[in-house]
């Protein structure tokens, strides 16, 4: 991972350069605080305070550090790089201290308001290999970049900061370097370290190869070890809304003999989009306006895989939906007393997933008004009871909805009529044409059952011979089957069947064929079954219809069928539940499993029925990601000495001091060189991907860089015979390093990674 900027100091394009407090704000708040800084920090005042007590103010003096970039170098946006500083002016510093000092940066480039600012802070300085580490809080440069933002090693960079601080680490850089030349000379008089063993190959051809000795052990280094380190630790994730980021602020920690020093948190280089979550939510449903807003909650889905979540739910307005009646699924209420059909609704929405969602149950509509339904005898027999002597008149209610015609079934109107026997009319005719028997020379009268209706005569019976008169017998024989009886189903009676007859010398002459006799039978209805119509939650009932007494027993006049004018029989209410559906879906890495809120209803045959009234949120199964780590080839590099040029430059792993003592007639050679110790290292690229159960990589894969280094120094030194007058150095590398596991267990724990 790349270093982080400790401190992010943001300035208005066009307002002259200064140094301003270091902030861990937003880069609005920093501007504004820049802003503040430029137009209030009063006369005197650097307007920067490395202390929490304001008094501390006056001890701290600000100068201004004049240094130059050793190379042209391009700055990043946003994220800092490390580059190497020449101190050219340190006021109140002796130019001996600053002489081979190298001045370690951290830089980047921002923009605000479309203004590029250059950003730059130090962290320590160096010299022959041993460093002092600085505060980087308390040097601090910003800059306006014109065009490209490159820093040219021609233009000085202004940096302002702590004299006091900055004088105090060179002066230990110089006696750190004063110590170390006065132990090596020591070492050099005195022979230190010196061994019989002579160097093997140049020792056969130089006779003065046995005055040469193999440098002394070295006076280990006292300079306070000082290490630097990217963490999170400490920091907080910085939730962008603006740009639906989550980032990462991390700091610089800086530790010197142990101890650690943290600077300031900013913004990192692990991002994290933000996402809406509509599943966690429910939504928000105003009767008053009749609408359903969806509510959502941020999230992301931080690098280990884990779902976090920002904030409360809160409602998308872009998200609304109208809620309308809906009455298809709802019986009808009929109202007898007023004479009205009224049409029950219920109230829905369709959701975002087009689903339909149930606010409220069936209740009479505001949109449909009620319709009126028409008392009619129309289709409706009269009941006759031949025993009272009274026939009834029945009747249905008829009504009309979206053009469709429904009837209810007859029933009693209350309206009666009484019975009357008559033989002729009221003009004095023969309602029946009398029977005349030839033999005796009589005439038998016949009669019908007369009723008004509407001042209209009805008659109820058949020419009925009047058995008074002559010796006419009724009987049922040959007319007991039922099938040729009459049956009204809208009256629900049956009439039996019967013939007269007389004897004549002693045989039976039937002078009437089977008619409608006076013999009622009441229809008795059985349920036998069924016929749901879930979509309306009611059923009808499938009825058989039968007579029983009949010569023939029991006869049915209707088997399982739905009987006009049958009621609704709505299903029994049972409640709501939830039942899973096979809707999967995923949030990045938490998978929901969709469910239905289903209202449970039982038939009137007594099976369940379950009517799904909408969506119910689904159920978090939780996450289902993974974090696979996987590995690139193994690459390798070296850093190599030029035998001639012992610049530090380069990826270097420390220095070592060489002695040497050589002797070519009459001339002596000894002293001590410190040069760069060689090193060989083994790479490999890390990656770590967040990967879910369907195998969709979630987010951005991040790779970064593991490195085994070699364990010991790859210098070696010899001697060569060069007129006597040059000691040369040369280096050969070792071995290239394994890159265990246990190394890359460790880099990716050093990366924050989980194993």
């Amino acid at each position: 991972m790349k270093p982080i900027l400790p401190v992010l100091l943001f300035i208005c394009a066009g307002l002259a350069v200064t140094s301003l407090p270091a902030s861990a704000q937003s880069p609005d708040e920093d501007l504004a605080t820049a802003r503040a800084a430029v137009t209030q920090t009063p006369s005197g005042s650097n307007g920067n305070v490395s202390s929490d007590d304001p008094n501390m103010a006056d001890m701290v003096k600000k100068v201004k550090i004049i240094t130059r970039s050793k190379s042209t170098t391009e700055l990043p946006e946003n994220t800092p790089i490390a580059l190497d500083l020449g101190l050219v002016d340190v006021p109140g510093a002796d130019s001996k201290l600053t002489e081979g000092v190298t001045a370690k940066a951290y830089a980047r480039y921002v923009k605000v308001e479309e203004q590029k600012v250059g950003q730059l802070v130090l962290s320590g300085v160096e010299k022959d290999g041993r460093a002092e580490a600085l505060n980087s809080d308390d040097f601090v440069a910003q800059f306006a970049l014109e065009n490209d933002p490159k820093l040219d090693p021609a233009a000085p960079i202004t940096i302002e900061g702590d004299q006091s601080e900055l004088i105090a680490a060179l002066k230990r850089l110089a006696v750190a370097g004063d110590e170390e030349t006065a132990s090596k000379k020591e070492v050099e008089e005195a022979g230190v370290g010196a061994s019989d063993g002579a160097v093997a190959s140049n020792a056969a051809s130089n006779p003065d190869a046995g005055s040469y000795t193999t440098p002394g052990a070295l006076e280990l280094d006292d300079t306070p070890q000082t290490s630097t380190r990217i963490t999170a630790e400490g920091c907080k994730m910085r939730i962008d809304l603006d740009q639906l980021q989550a980032i990462q602020q991390t700091r610089m920690a800086t530790t010197t003999d142990g101890e650690t020093s943290y600077g300031t948190c900013a913004d990192g280089e692990e991002r994290y989009k933000i996402n809406k979550s509509y599943s966690a939510c429910s939504y928000i449903e105003d009767m008053d306006a009749r609408t359903a807003t969806a509510s959502f909650i941020y999230y992301y889905t931080d690098g280990s895989g884990n779902r976090v979540e920002h904030g409360e739910c809160q409602p998308d307005p872009e998200a609304r939906f109208d809620i309308v009646e809906d009455s298809e699924a709802c019986r009808v209420t009929l109202d007898y007393d007023a004479g009205d059909v009224i049409t029950n609704a219920k109230l829905v929405y369709s959701n975002q997933s087009g689903r339909k969602v149930e606010v409220r149950d069936c209740s009479p509509s505001e949109e449909i008004a009620p319709a009126p339904m028409t008392a009619t005898s129309e289709g409706c027999d009269i009941r006759d009871d031949f025993d009272a002597g009274v026939s009834y008149q029945r009747h249905k209610y008829v009504y009309e909805l979206n053009g469709v015609s429904y009837s209810t079934a007859c029933t009693d109107s209350g309206t009666e009529f009484a019975h009357e026997t008559v033989y002729k009319t009221d003009g004095g005719d023969y309602v029946c044409t009398p029977l005349i028997n030839s033999k005796d020379k009589s005439v038998t009268l016949q009669s019908r059952v007369r009723i008004l209706v509407n001042g209209l005569e009805q008659f109820r019976t058949a020419c009925t011979p009047d058995t008074t008169s002559m010796d006419v017998i009724a009987t049922t024989e040959g007319c007991e089957d039922p099938a040729y009886w009459t049956h009204s189903l809208s009256a629900g009676q049956s009439y039996g069947s019967e013939r007269y007859y007389y004897f004549y010398d002693d045989k039976q002459e039937f002078i009437t064929d089977c008619q409608k006799s006076d013999q009622v039978y009441t229809h008795q209805i059985e349920i036998t079954g069924w016929q749901p119509h879930d979509d309306q939650l009611f059923a009808y009932a499938l009825s058989t219809v039968y007579i029983d007494g009949t010569p023939q027993g029991r006869y049915n006049i209707k088997t399982s069928e739905v009987l006009p004018g049958t009621a609704q029989t709505p299903y029994s209410y049972d409640g709501e539940s939830t039942a899973p559906t096979n809707d999967i879906s995923y949030e990045d890495c938490t998978k929901f499993q969709g469910q239905n809120l289903v209202k449970n209803y039982t038939r009137p045959d007594g099976t369940k029925y379950s009517l799904v009234a909408g969506e119910a949120d689904p159920i978090s199964v939780g996450d289902v990601c993974s974090v696979q780590i996987t590995w690139g080839l193994d690459t390798y590099a070296t850093y190599a000495l030029n035998s001639s040029n012992y610049s530090t430059a380069g990826n270097v792993c420390g220095t070592t001091s060489l002695s040497y003592n050589y002797s070519s007639g009459d001339n002596d050679f000894s002293g001590t060189k410190s040069t760069a110790n060689h090193c060989a290292f083994t790479d490999a690229i890390g990656t770590k991907s967040i990967v879910r159960e369907d195998g969709e990589v979630i987010g951005e894969p991040v790779s970064k860089s593991c490195r085994a280094t070699a364990s010991a120094p790859s210098i070696q030194n010899y001697r060569t015979q060069n007129g006597g007058q040059a000691i040369q150095f040369r280096s050969f590398g070792p071995a290239y390093p394994v890159l265990t596991t246990a190394i890359r267990s460790q880099c990716i724990v050093n990366w924050g990674w989980p194993l």
